[in-house]
């Protein structure tokens, strides 16, 4: 099956606007900075002994440079790539292996879960950046090793009831539309069936309509990977369950978990579980909030579903986790990223390796798997930001940006409500405009609905298109009805410590509050800040 709505090719379009910059300082702060070698040694030697995660941090950076380098071609990012990709495999041992855990280790701890973004990424790079025989021949030698050791048994590893090793499926899938071998799709097919979990079957649950706090022990993250992994399987197999678990999913999650910054997850100290999140983000008893994991999980999720489904919903979901949680997560030098987000009643943003003292030095090497995962949410905002469809384009973001040849996007959005599209292309097409369903917009002065705006006609180059948004601060109402929220437009509002004296640079302000973005951006413990407010104060 092919995706309904899917990416430009890679290089044609470049953001402007503050998620482009965010984007470009986070290749100069943090992943030009990277020391690669010590990502991928620790495949060399083997040496994670101790059950531990450094497996992931291989993948989930080099993800962040492939789609970085995709949207900039950078040379430098290039070479970081080429020279890693074949670190790794010399690290693949003859047995087809590529694991950081010794021998007597593997299949232990989070070690599937590792060889999971190290399959990913051989894809990845395989799709995105060099299509030699030898990068696939790797990754299928590398998922073959794993299904012998397992004897196709992967749920019954691993963390989280089996979860973790379980989110391998959408790898297994992806590799199996690479090489066109049955064996990979069989192994796709009897991990599906089996859940992904030794506990019960978590996607015949969210069929049946359980919560996300319901299914398995919660874990966010994990899980929502996992329902990657039937998206993709949907794909090959056109099973209506698995496209309807994976809907249901999406939507039991938006409208339970996911907190009005866009970001999700809460319960442990970490901020990692679903667990009515939702309802419980006014309180300061439910554990850490908004793993930043969780939000770039969460908005992969959202572009596999809305590729697949072509729904709005999806690409709304996007801009409000995009303009709040995820640049609210960045250090202003765009080196770290917080790991869990401050309680939203009041607190400080905490930078990532400053919280977490016990992965600052060796053996993690000052990583976390927030800094890792942050780079790679910025890094799907090209991506989303307008699309191919089968009659023309479809505009998802409206900050700056040029796509080549097609269109340009210029006003200053999201600080500023007015947008004005520039068509670069000639011909017959359609223009779908997606319109939140949150805030009311005119298109060249006539009010439209909510979802995507169809506009087609024979287009001459340089016809405009203007927006006009209605950025009105609007309040928003808690699902208990004691606490209140402002928001302007996509962007969340929130009250600074710093309110008498407030940042030079600043997304967006509105009387005593500015943009959540900006709010507690010293990410000092002095430096606190509140989104929502009890009524009785107001």
């Amino acid at each position: 099956m092919k995706e309904i709505i899917k990416p430009l090719p890679r290089g044609v379009l470049h953001l402007n606007g503050v998620l482009g910059k965010a984007l470009d300082k986070t290749i100069e702060g943090r992943l030009k900075k990277v020391d690669y070698k010590k990502l991928t040694d620790v495949f060399r030697y083997r040496t994670e002994t101790d059950n531990a995660w450094r497996c992931e941090f291989f993948g989930k950076i080099l993800r962040s440079v492939i789609f970085a380098w995709r949207s900039t071609q950078d040379p430098e990012l290039k070479k970081i790539l080429d020279h890693s990709i074949q670190a790794i495999l010399e690290a693949q041992t003859p047995d087809g292996i590529i694991s950081s855990y010794p021998h007597d280790l593997q299949l232990k701890g989070w070690d599937i879960w590792g060889r999971k973004y190290v399959l990913l990424t051989l894809l990845e790079y395989y799709d995105e950046v060099d299509p030699r025989p030898e990068i696939l021949l790797a990754a299928a030698r590398h998922a073959d090793a794993l299904l012998r050791q397992t004897n196709g048994k992967i749920q019954n590893y691993g963390e989280h009831q089996g979860m973790a090793a379980s989110s391998i499926l959408r790898g297994l899938v992806r590799l199996y539309r690479a090489t066109g071998e049955k064996h990979h799709l069989d192994a796709a097919r009897t991990l599906a069936q089996a859940g992904c979990c030794w506990t019960h079957d978590i996607f015949k649950a969210a069929w049946n309509g359980f919560l996300p706090s319901e299914l398995a022990n919660g874990k966010s993250y994990e899980m929502t990977s996992c329902f990657q992994g039937i998206v993709e399987l949907y794909k090959v197999t056109q099973d209506p369950f698995f496209l309807e678990s994976a809907v249901r999913y999406f939507e039991a999650v938006r409208d339970h978990e996911i907190f009005i910054t866009g970001s999700g997850g809460l319960k442990d100290c970490m901020g990692e579980l679903w667990y009515n999140g939702k309802s419980r983000q006014m309180r300061q008893d439910c554990g850490g909030i908004g793993e930043t994991c969780v939000t770039v999980t969460w908005l992969a999720y959202c572009r596999c579903i809305h590729e697949l489904t072509g729904n709005s919903s999806p690409a709304d979901e996007m801009e409000r986790a995009f303009y709040n949680a995820l640049l609210g997560s960045i250090s202003q030098d765009g080196s770290n990223f917080i790991h869990t987000n401050p309680m939203l009643t009041g607190g400080a943003k905490i930078l990532s390796t400053d919280q977490i003292g016990v992965i600052t030095g060796s053996p993690y090497d000052g990583h976390d798997c927030c800094r890792a995962q942050g780079p790679y949410g910025l890094s799907l905002a090209p991506m989303i930001a307008v699309m191919a469809t089968e009659h023309g384009y479809a505009v998802n973001l409206y900050e700056d940006l040029e796509a080549q040849n097609i269109l340009k996007i210029e006003g200053g959005y999201p600080a500023n409500s007015s947008v004005q599209i520039t068509v670069l292309q000639e011909g017959d097409f359609e223009l779908a405009l997606r319109i939140p369903a949150d805030f009311a917009c005119k298109v060249d002065g006539k009010g439209v609905s909510s979802g995507y705006h169809r506009l087609r006609h024979d287009w001459k180059s340089g016809e405009k298109v203007l927006l006009d948004f209605d950025f009105t601060e609007r309040t928003i109402l808690s699902p208990c009805k004691q606490w209140k929220a402002f928001q302007c437009g996509p962007v969340v509002m929130a009250e600074d410590h710093r309110t008498g004296n407030p940042p030079e640079e600043i997304l967006h302000r509105s009387g005593n509050r500015m943009d959540y973005a900006t709010a507690g951006n010293l990410f000092s413990v002095d430096n606190t800040l509140r989104v929502w407010f009890p009524i009785k104060e107001l």
